[in-house]
């Protein structure tokens, strides 16, 4: 057996508190290591040369990558040893700048805990065998949920690239919040104006079938061949479709949970939304005061959400100079943490804004209160540090985005993870910002967190894309790590079906023992945790590898 170790220094992530030079030269005297090199970037196109030339030169049958965490370069690490002629499931990769490099900054004890991690990947790559990716046949369809502005980008690139689509909207009309927005921003275009032309264009095209008022009742299958049940007005419906795009978007926060503000108590304290549908209808004196207060529902860890929602500088900016451009004399005071104006043009928004006459106070609002004469707010200019009592005619609360209210309901039945803060969560927030863990879903939108109307539409097409990228040959790869089931030594107990969450494994009632559906496995291994009989096993990995790693951890170096 020829074992390549190729170290990556990472520039100075790993090199700094890692002795690569030492490693490469400590694996060097190992038998069955055949090279050990180290290098700059193992992941550039010099390191992936050099990888690839040591395999067909040496005759590499195992190959070791040192460097950053597995989940990051996997499938291009794969497709060098493809190129080399090697099978791509002989690749081990092994962590030393997540788990030594970044740990601490004790040069001796990094080296020698990255040693001991390379030689238990050594130990682990000699049990590899060589795997094969199964090839399955997908569904040129597509499930967009949502109807909002993320869904409706999708299924229109989608559609006009010639795949079949299925919108499903749970409410009444199409558009979302956008659809109530009277002045978009940084363009100034009705809401409604934008939402109708994406409509008009998707209900004019043969290959896209739209369904209002509806829910989704079950989602089964596995990429590439996924059963819908849809709860429709007419009744149940079924559809399949090769994969999914999430789009359900947003819900604006409630302040009522914070019930200092006393929102919903009186009419004069209102939400940006709320100004934006009724700015026409307000009842203010000739010289009005108003106050905006940012951040509401963001960036707030005592509610459970430290997150900022981008949008609400922008959308309390927006409020101030609608108001100065009604109210010439109006005094319009803006209480904020910091100001971001995103996206771009905000910052040039926010100093015609001041230059307009907004005045803007870095405040910490303790409280609004209602009077018989206007509105109080008492708070604490956290620039002089001095507390302050203001009256004015009306108060605009500057709203955060919250995740949508289906989004656990979304998730469990999709089998899809949510972060922290109840958004969808991405498979990898820069490499894959638009996958989820489950092949063939994606997300799209405000749903995987805060985005303007812009950014909104090119999440959608971005999502859409990749799902194309997915379903457009008509077939795909899956892993080959799938489940595997000995039927002589399967008793028929079906606790690995009810551990299975992925719903592959299914029991044959004729031959009473469970069988594994390939293309639906997803490689967890809980099955095979949970057998009493040890009839299922994982391709690619056998106890010994795990009793190998466990030995080159423990014994002297």
């Amino acid at each position: 057996m020829k074992t390549g170790i190729f170290i990556c220094h990472c520039g100075h992530n790993i090199k700094h508190t890692v002795d690569v030079k030492k490693l490469s030269e400590y694996f060097k005297k190992l038998p069955n290591v055949t090279v050990s090199q180290d290098y700059v970037f193992v992941c550039s196109e010099p390191g992936q040369d050099m990888i690839k030339e040591a395999i067909e030169k040496e005759g590499l049958d195992r190959v070791i990558i040192a460097s950053c965490t597995p989940s990051l370069h996997g499938e291009m690490f794969k497709d060098v040893l493809k190129k080399a002629d090697l099978n791509p499931f002989l690749l081990r990769r092994v962590s030393i700048r997540e788990h030594c490099a970044w740990v601490g900054n004790d040069v001796e004890i990094n080296t020698e805990k990255a040693k001991r991690l390379i030689l238990a990947g050594l130990y682990s790559v000699a049990h590899h065998v060589p795997l094969e990716e199964k090839i399955v046949d997908v569904k040129k369809s597509a499930l967009v949920i949502g109807g909002g502005v993320s869904g409706l980008s999708a299924a229109l690139f989608l559609s006009k690239m010639g795949m079949q689509v299925y919108l499903v909207e749970k409410e009444a009309k199409l558009g979302g919040h956008v659809r109530t927005l009277k002045n978009v921003w940084p363009g100034g275009r009705d809401g409604k104006s934008i939402i109708d032309e994406m409509v008009n264009e998707l209900e004019g095209r043969e290959n896209v079938e739209i369904f209002t008022s509806t829910s989704i009742d079950g989602f089964e299958g596995f990429f590439g061949n996924y059963e819908v049940t849809l709860n429709t007005p007419e009744g149940q419906k079924k559809v399949i479709a090769g994969g999914a795009i999430i789009a359900i978007g947003f819900s604006p926060f409630d302040p009522s949970i914070k019930p200092e503000l006393n929102y919903g108590k009186d009419e004069r304290i209102i939400t940006t939304l709320e100004f934006e549908h009724n700015a026409d209808t307000l009842h203010l004196p000739e010289k009005p005061r108003v106050a905006i207060l940012h951040c509401v529902g963001s960036r707030d860890e005592q509610i459970g959400k430290a997150y900022c929602s981008r949008v609400c500088c922008v959308n309390a900016l927006r409020v101030g100079d609608a108001l100065k451009n009604k109210y010439k004399d109006s005094y319009v005071e803006s209480f904020y943490m910091d100001v971001r104006a995103h996206p771009k043009g905000g910052e040039e928004f926010f100093e015609d804004t001041q230059e307009k006459g907004v005045l803007f106070t870095r405040a910490n609002v303790a409280e609004i209160i209602p009077t018989s004469t206007g509105v109080m707010i008492r708070g604490e200019d956290t620039l002089f540090g001095e507390t302050f009592e203001r009256d004015f005619d009306l108060v605009v609360l500057s709203i955060g985005m919250s995740p949508p209210e289906d989004s656990k309901l979304i998730a469990n039945l999709l089998k899809i993870t949510l972060d922290k803060d109840q958004f969808f969560l991405e498979a990898h927030i820069k490499l894959r910002p638009f996958d989820t863990a489950v092949k063939g879903i994606f997300i799209a939108g405000s749903c995987s967190g805060p985005k303007d109307v812009e950014e909104s539409i090119n999440h959608g097409r971005a999502s859409a894309v990749k799902l194309f990228g997915f379903l457009n040959l008509g077939y795909a790869y899956v892993d080959p790590f799938i489940s595997i089931v000995d039927p002589k030594r399967c008793s028929g107990c079906r606790m690995c079906e009810q551990a299975c969450v992925a719903k592959a494994i299914k029991y044959d009632e004729t031959k009473r023992v469970v069988h594994v559906e390939e293309a639906a496995c997803m490689g967890c291994g809980l099955c095979n945790a949970t057998c009493p009989s040890s009839a299922i096993t994982l391709k690619g990995y056998i106890d010994r590898m795990i009793d190998d790693e466990i030995s080159a951890f423990m014994e002297a170096i």
